[in-house]
C-alpha cells in the first residue's frame, strides 16, 4: 500500500524536473467500457501529439503505459526531456488530463489530501482484526493471534459449549466471568490499537462488529485515541477485506463529505470567501486552511518574486507588491504554491460542497488566524 512519505516524495521529486514537463493523470480502469483494447494508450498518444510533445518523450511515455500489466484505476505519470520519468498507480478514479508545461501538481495534492489512513477495528467477544485503508485499497494489518495468547479465552469461551452452565447462580457466574474477560481483552486490545495509530499514523477509527460490542470497546479506548472515532459499522467478524472495504469507504464517502461542510460553514461564520478576499486574506498569511472547489479551473496572475496570485481578470500585468510583472499561471497549481509558502493546508471540497461554494462562497474560502 502507499503510504503518505512516497506521495509527498514523488511530488518532491517532481516539482525539481526541467520544465516543460509531460504530467498525464490517464483514467486506465480495465472495467470501463471506454478503455476496451487500452484505448486510453490511444487517448494519450493523440495528446502528445496535439500538445506537440518532443518525439523520444513522446515515445518513452507511451512505451511506459503500453507496458502496463495491472494499470489499476488511474496512472500518473510526469516526464521530462532529460528522460526522468515517474509514474505512480492509483485505485481511485481522477479526472482525465494531459498537460505540456508546468508540472501539474493539484491532482497529486488531491491524492495526498485523500490518502489520509484510516484504520478499522473489526472486533467480538474474542478476537479482533485491524486494518488500514487509503486511496481505494485497504491492507490486514494485524489479527488478535498475533498480540495475544488467547489460550486461556479460548478456555473460558468455547468449553462451556459442550458442559453449558444450567441455570440460576451457575448461569450467572459464567456470564459474569465472560464479561470481565472481555473487558480484560479490551483494556489489552485498547492499548495496541494505541500503538497501531501511531505506527500507521492513522487519521481516522472505524468500530465495526456487533453493535454491544463496539459499543463496549469504545469505552475502553484511551482518550486521544477514542477522539479518533469517526463512525461505526455493523460488520461480522469473518467479512472478507472486499465487503470491510465496500462498507467502510462508503462510510468514509460520508464522513469526508460532513467534515468539508463544517469547514464552509465555519469559513462563512468566521472566516474569509471570495477569491479575491481570500487571495488577498492567504497571501498576508492570515489563512491557515484554504478551501478549494474540485476540479479547480482557470489561471491567475503571478509573481515569481513575492510567490503572490491575484485573480487574472484584475491584473495590469504588475504585482500589486513589489511592481514586478507577473505570468499567467494554472490557478489549481499556484495556489499550491501560495499556500506552501504561506504555511497554509489546502482542503478540497468535492460534489455539493464544491458547488455550494463555487455558488454561494465566491469560488474560494479560507479558515483565518485572525
Amino acid at each position: 500500500m502507499l503510504n503518505l512519505e512516497e506521495l509527498q516524495g514523488l511530488k518532491h521529486r517532481v516539482e525539481g524536473f526541467e520544465e516543460p514537463v509531460l504530467s498525464a493523470y490517464l483514467n486506465t480502469n480495465p472495467a470501463d467500457p471506454e478503455n476496451r483494447n487500452k484505448a486510453y494508450v490511444l487517448r494519450l498518444k493523440d495528446a502528445l501529439k496535439e500538445l506537440g510533445v518532443p518525439r523520444a518523450l513522446a515515445e518513452a511515455a507511451l512505451r511506459h503505459v503500453e507496458g502496463l500489466q495491472r494499470p489499476g484505476r488511474t496512472l500518473v505519470l510526469f516526464a521530462s526531456q532529460d528522460g526522468k520519468i515517474e509514474t505512480l498507480l492509483l485505485q481511485t478514479e481522477m479526472p482525465e488530463e494531459i498537460l505540456w508545461g508546468e508540472p501539474h501538481l493539484a491532482p497529486l495534492q488531491l491524492a495526498i489530501d485523500e490518502y489520509q489512513p484510516t484504520g478499522i477495528v473489526l472486533v467480538d467477544a474474542k478476537r479482533f482484526r485491524f486494518f488500514v485503508t487509503s486511496l481505494g485499497q485497504i491492507e490486514e494489518e494485524l489479527g488478535a493471534a498475533n498480540v495475544f495468547d488467547t489460550a486461556g479465552w479460548r478456555e473460558v469461551t468455547i468449553s462451556p459449549s459442550s458442559a453449558n452452565p444450567q441455570g440460576g447462580m451457575a448461569q450467572d457466574l459464567f456470564e459474569r466471568r465472560v464479561e470481565a474477560q472481555t473487558r480484560r481483552f479490551y483494556k489489552e486490545l485498547a492499548e495496541e490499537i494505541r500503538r497501531l495509530v501511531s505506527r500507521f499514523g492513522v487519521k481516522r477509527l472505524i468500530l465495526a462488529g456487533p453493535e454491544e460490542r463496539t459499543a463496549a470497546f469504545a469505552e475502553a479506548l484511551p482518550q486521544d485515541t477514542a477522539r479518533l472515532v469517526g463512525g461505526r459499522a455493523h460488520l461480522p467478524t469473518g467479512a472478507s477485506e472486499a465487503e470491510v472495504l465496500r462498507r467502510v469507504s462508503e462510510m468514509e464517502e460520508r464522513l469526508e463529505r460532513e467534515e468539508e461542510r463544517r469547514l464552509l460553514d465555519e469559513a462563512r461564520e468566521r472566516g474569509v470567501y471570495g477569491r479575491r478576499r481570500t487571495l488577498e486574506a492567504l497571501s498576508e498569511g492570515r489563512v491557515y486552511a484554504l478551501i478549494v472547489p474540485w476540479p479547480f479551473s482557470g489561471e491567475v496572475a503571478w509573481c515569481d518574486g513575492c510567490s503572490l496570485a491575484v485573480p487574472r481578470e484584475e491584473s495590469d500585468g504588475r504585482c500589486p507588491y513589489c511592481g514586478g510583472s507577473t505570468r499567467s499561471r494554472r490557478a489549481a497549481d499556484a495556489l499550491l504554491d501560495l499556500a506552501a509558502s504561506r504555511n497554509a493546508r489546502l482542503e478540497f471540497a468535492r460534489g455539493e460542497n464544491a458547488e455550494r461554494l463555487r455558488s454561494e462562497l465566491g469560488g474560494l474560502a479560507g479558515l483565518t488566524r485572525f
